[in-house]
């Protein structure tokens, strides 16, 4: 009898779509409120007590990445916060949840744990740089330890293994009960790179 490892996927349609990213230079009023469609870059230069506000769809989150710099040395010049509240609290690398199945070399990032986030400037920044904004899904971490979940793509999209022998009619359920759907893959490199996380 042959195993059969079923992969759901909670992700966004990127492939075959045009996906843009947004670049957005801060005015010298600085502050404001963005909608994230897919993505939006934030460029410098980055003012003190400058406060930016995001929001996406409801049912996603927001992920916070930093292009060609080191994420906790950026730390000093700006705080994000989950929601968009004066007493959201601060969002840290550090304090992610990390499934053991996420790929280890994906940028650093923050997560917030709803669809607003904002965030706040300290002090001018030194030297430019690009502050990333992308709309993710949640990749859950309870489907149970028959189950492992993460970020084996990208930073965006979540991938779910389950290692219960079910008929494809209620593999597809489950997957459908936990808000994804049953993956066929693509391509023998999307395969590869995820059986090898």
């Amino acid at each position: 009898m042959v195993n059969i490892l079923a992969f759901c996927v909670f992700t966004l349609s990127f492939v075959g779509s045009s996906y843009t990213t947004n670049v957005v230079a801060i005015s010298r009023d600085c502050g404001g409120y963005m909608f994230v469609g897919d993505s939006v870059v934030i460029d410098g230069p980055l003012k003190k007590n400058c406060i930016l506000k995001f929001k996406t769809q409801e049912d996603r989150i927001l992920v916070f990445s930093l292009i060609d710099g080191n994420f906790k040395e950026a730390e000093q010049y700006f705080s994000i916060h989950d929601g968009i509240d004066g007493d959201s609290p601060i969002l840290l690398v550090e304090n992610q949840k990390l499934s053991e199945v996420s790929r280890k070399d994906l940028p650093a990032s923050v997560y917030s744990t709803q669809s607003t986030a904002s965030i706040r400037f300290k002090k001018t920044a030194s030297a430019n740089f690009k502050l990333k904004i992308q709309k993710a899904v949640n990749c859950p971490f309870n489907l149970g330890s028959a189950s492992q979940c993460g970020r084996v793509v990208d930073q965006v999209s979540c991938y779910c293994a389950t290692f219960i022998k079910r008929n494809q009619s209620d593999q597809t359920m489950f997957c459908v009960d936990n808000g994804m759907k049953l993956i066929a893959f693509e391509s023998q490199a999307e395969e590869g790179l995820i059986q090898s996380t």
